[in-house]
């Protein structure tokens, strides 16, 4: 009889702990099936060449992008450019990885000695993706670069800058860097919240 009254016990007391548990497991569950659907990207987030989204690291891009690559850090910032040139529409460029803390915040397409009828070009296949283009302002793209590098770009080189807004909030801009060289910059919602520094203003 004893032993019968202590294995009901232990019964009862497994039986409690196991449902005291089930809740914190129900919650952890909950909340990590929460975490993965946030993590998933939405439908309509912006997506680059073969896959690639922004806050991916830099193993990750290298995954998607077949291109050989060269690396440099600076700081908190990493960049990974293409060593030959890439396939952009009609037209071949030198492909840029920005990351910052190991995720990527910008890319660039840059086209040295780019034509004039190769801009115009471009202008109208990225008018056809992100729809009509509106002017962009030198001092923002300036701005943006600065943060990674801030001898890159001279604000009074960068003309015929006009920019497009992705459905997630990617920004993408077209311009001049100088006299003969344009570029195509995309811009993660994140980076484009904190284009300036704002310090004690």
């Amino acid at each position: 009889m004893k032993r019968k009254t202590a294995f009901l016990l232990v019964l009862i007391m497994v039986f409690a702990i196991t449902n005291a548990g089930s809740e914190g497991i129900r919650e952890w569950f909950l909340q990590s099936e929460t975490a993965m659907a946030t993590a998933t990207p939405a439908p309509n987030a912006f997506r680059f060449r073969d896959g690639i989204r922004w806050g991916m690291n830099s193993q990750q891009v290298k995954a998607f992008e077949t291109e050989p690559m060269t690396e440099r850090s600076m700081q908190n910032w990493s960049v990974m450019f293409s060593d030959g040139k890439v396939v952009v529409s009609r037209f071949t460029a030198d492909l840029i990885f920005m990351f910052r803390e190991d995720r990527l915040m910008m890319i660039s397409y840059e086209f040295p000695q780019g034509a004039q009828s190769a801009f115009q070009y471009l202008s109208g296949a990225l008018n056809s993706l992100y729809g009509t283009r509106t002017e962009a302002e030198p001092l923002k793209i300036k701005a943006l670069m600065d943060t990674i590098n801030p001898d890159r770009y001279r604000t009074d080189l960068i003309c015929q800058a006009c920019g497009w807004t992705y459905g997630d909030g990617t920004t993408v801009y077209l311009y001049y860097y100088s006299e003969k060289d344009f570029a195509i910059t995309y811009v993660s919602p994140e980076m484009g919240s904190r284009i300036y520094q704002t310090n004690g203003l």
